[in-house]
């Protein structure tokens, strides 16, 4: 008896405590009594809610626990990019030892060595997300930035020169449909439901890319076509080209919409490869105006493509106009998604502020892991608002 009346004491004490801070950030009290999440509601209408995390993160169990209470699909933020899978350096083996080990060689793969690749994060993770109900956003396969430079020379050595597109294509080949066939080859393959297969090709810096296949193509750059072309390969050939997403993915997206259109509607020129447009949406309170960012979002929409909102963060000058600026974005999202835009995820790039690569900007809904801010719970009421 009397633990049950000190725990009613203890749960009218947290809803005391919970209604009081509501007060103080200007919240509805109701929605106290709402038990929302960003899992049972975003995650609810948009099939996804995700974060960026890492692989330290996933194995810590009490972070773990939170990510599970709020998201059911995760990005590693740096541990799929190509660096992290071919490493600083190259270790290299012969044909026959790499098509043991399971790496698909191109039939144009002419060299008479191949690089190592290091899969073993990339393995505990999945196996951390199948284990918990998790799905995985593959991030990223082909980018101008995090790619070791030795990956585009003469005999994978940082000394040699830059190869022939012909070399090159038969590399891009042996690295994505490898990744992708030990993915999907694996225990744990059915957690990836989506690959950013090239990013930010439209913002490329000068990278080894550029400098095999040419600067200055437009938006018809015929290797990122070949780049999704591969990767449609290997989803065709697991029978998975129909639940699988292809994306292409850049950030400031609300200024290059048109672009972006062109490009994908090149790569799906003769066959649709490329599911849509990830918008990376690293955002400020300043800019882009709310009317801005729904314009990019509705063209998509109107284009037949695909969305993801992959990195959302916003800049934070002041936590109470970034609660505001949350609650206005997305109402704007959730309008253009009741109106028949497809879009089928929303991830935010970190758990919380401290761990965000933007940490000075304090751009997320949570000061610390347990320490949901005011954008949260604006996030929240947008949600119960906009009547979903």
């Amino acid at each position: 008896m009397f633990r049950k009346e000190k725990s009613s004491f203890k749960r009218f004490f947290a809803v005391s405590i919970s209604l009081l801070m509501m007060c103080v950030m200007g919240m509805p009290m109701n929605s106290v009594f709402a038990a929302n999440t960003l899992l049972n509601t975003y995650g609810k209408t948009f099939s996804y809610s995700g974060a960026a995390v890492t692989y330290s993160q996933l194995n810590n169990s009490s972070t773990l626990n939170v990510i599970k209470s709020q998201y059911n699909s995760i990005t590693l933020e740096n541990e799929m990019k190509p660096d992290a899978i071919l490493g600083g350096s190259p270790s290299l083996q012969s044909v026959s030892q790499a098509r043991a080990k399971g790496y698909y060689i191109p039939s144009g793969y002419t060299e008479s060595t191949v690089p190592t690749f290091n899969f073993n994060t990339m393995d505990a993770v999945l196996r951390i997300c199948a284990n918990n109900g998790l799905k995985v956003r593959a991030h990223t396969l082909i980018w101008h930035a995090q790619t070791p430079d030795w990956f585009f020379k003469t005999g994978y050595s940082a000394n040699g020169a830059y190869v022939s597109q012909s070399v090159m294509n038969a590399r891009m080949e042996l690295y994505i449909k490898t990744v992708m066939n030990h993915v999907y080859t694996g225990s744990y393959g059915s957690t990836v439901y989506a690959w950013d297969v090239v990013n930010e090709y439209l913002h490329a810096n000068p990278s080894g890319w550029s400098r095999i296949y040419g600067s200055n193509l437009g938006t018809s750059p015929a290797f990122v076509k070949q780049a999704f072309q591969y990767a449609y390969e290997t989803l065709s050939y697991f029978g998975l080209a129909n639940s699988v997403g292809l994306f292409y993915n850049d950030y400031n997206e609300y200024m290059i919409p048109d672009q972006i259109v062109s490009l994908i509607n090149y790569i799906n020129s003769g066959r649709k490869i490329c599911s849509g447009v990830g918008m990376q949406s690293h955002l400020s309170t300043n800019y882009p105006s709310i009317a801005l960012y729904k314009t990019a979002l509705q063209k998509f929409a109107n284009a037949g493509f695909e969305i993801q909102i992959t990195e959302l963060d916003v800049q934070n000058n002041s936590e109470n106009v970034q609660a505001n600026y949350v609650y206005d974005l997305m109402t704007a999202i959730l309008s253009a998604k009741r109106s028949g835009a497809k879009i089928t995820g929303i991830t935010w790039w970190g758990l919380y502020d401290s761990v965000s690569w933007r940490s000075s900007d304090k751009p997320l809904l949570f000061s610390s892991l347990y320490s949901p801010k005011a954008s949260y719970y604006k996030a929240l009421q947008a949600y119960t608002d906009a009547g979903f």
